[in-house]
């Protein structure tokens, strides 16, 4: 019996620790926040070009061509890849915003986003969501036309496009 009784301080004491972490941090999340329903649209369903950007509300989902159509046209691209392997190599011009030290990078990537612009998120590939969940982060913070290249950096790097090393000149 007293044994149960450790375990549970000890759980309790557990939980009440890692909340209060969470509060304090700069990547900690409010657990009892409504995550609003997030509009969703497959590869092709979202043109984008300039006339066409005010047309979607939400995230899209690109194939290699879209993404490197909007590369091409200078909209912002974000890396939601760790630091390393940001250095390692990235998408020309992208942006580092790792998704699970995105409390970090904020201050910085903010402001050189427009809400009313489309911006394309990308990751480590095809089995790597963290594009999406930063897409989704992104999308409750006001800015709506967001586009997730699902195959990432492994596909860009397999189709031999041009890739960029080295830090952003911040971090």
């Amino acid at each position: 019996k007293r044994a149960i009784t450790q375990a549970a301080a000890l759980v309790l004491l557990g939980t009440a620790a890692g909340l209060v972490n969470n509060a304090f941090s700069v990547n900690g999340t409010d657990p009892f926040r409504k995550l609003e329903e997030v509009p969703v649209f497959e590869n092709g369903s979202v043109p984008i070009t300039e006339t066409d950007s005010h047309n979607h509300d939400g995230i899209c989902l690109l194939d290699l061509e879209e993404f490197r159509e909007m590369v091409d046209a200078g909209y912002p691209i974000i890396d939601a890849r760790t630091s390393d392997e940001y250095k390692s190599g990235h998408v020309p011009g992208a942006i580092l915003c790792d998704y699970f030290e995105m409390g970090r990078y904020l201050d910085f990537v903010l402001p050189r986003l427009d809400p009313d612009d489309r911006i394309g998120v990308y990751c480590g590939g095809p089995l790597c969501d963290d594009s999406e969940m930063l897409a989704r982060e992104l999308y409750t913070m006001g800015y709506k036309k967001l586009c997730v290249f699902k195959g990432g950096m492994e596909e860009w790097r397999e189709a031999g496009l041009e890739i960029e090393h080295g830090a952003e000149e911040w971090s």
